[in-house]
């Protein structure tokens, strides 16, 4: 029989940690965003349509411009995800080191 009392090691578990919007979606949000607020800024500033017309392409130049505002937070976000989850895998490789290339603890 198996001593009840023998600790075993338990693998870490991996708690999955949702890092938001990837740097590529963000991307593509962030270049439509700027194509259509600079496309329809341009047009309503010629002001060579109808009155209606301009009106639309303003609405568009202000949500495109919200949408640009977001997708710039986005990626700064997605970027700084990637750099945090970069330094975490690189630490545990780190920890992992047995023998002579092994972490050495700081002196103080």
């Amino acid at each position: 029989m198996t001593d009840p009392s023998a600790t075993v090691e338990q693998p870490h578990e991996t708690i999955p940690v949702d890092h938001g919007m990837s740097i590529s979606k963000a991307t593509v949000i962030t270049v439509v965003s700027l194509i259509l607020t600079v496309g329809s800024t341009v047009a309503v500033v010629k002001g060579t349509l109808s009155a209606s017309m301009t009106r639309l392409l303003a609405v568009v130049a202000l949500l495109s411009l919200v949408a640009l505002v977001y997708g710039l937070i986005e990626l700064s976000l997605a970027v700084i995800a990637t750099t945090a989850e970069r330094r975490r895998k690189a630490r545990e490789v780190t920890e992992r080191r047995k023998g002579d290339r092994a972490r050495r603890p700081t002196p103080h």
